[in-house]
């Protein structure tokens, strides 16, 4: 998962990431930030799944990486 910030990041996971199976590159689309309207919650706490330090780690860097179990 890529912060919404660094789409320079996002664009260069793609095309690394691009054609491996089981690997998807995703941009993070939470409320807040640079972008969030008047009012819109920044982290809200029942958007996060993964846990706060998944998010905090892509916050200071940039991305996360993430393993999903499968179904």
């Amino acid at each position: 998962m890529v912060s919404k910030t660094r789409p320079d990041l996002y664009d260069y996971f793609l095309a690394g990431f691009a054609g491996i199976e089981g690997v998807e590159v995703i941009l993070d689309r939470r409320f807040g930030g640079d972008n969030a309207s008047p009012g819109a919650p920044h982290g809200v706490h029942g958007e996060r799944r993964a846990g706060s330090d998944v998010y905090d780690q892509m916050e200071s860097r940039g991305f996360v990486i993430m393993r999903v179990p499968s179904p």
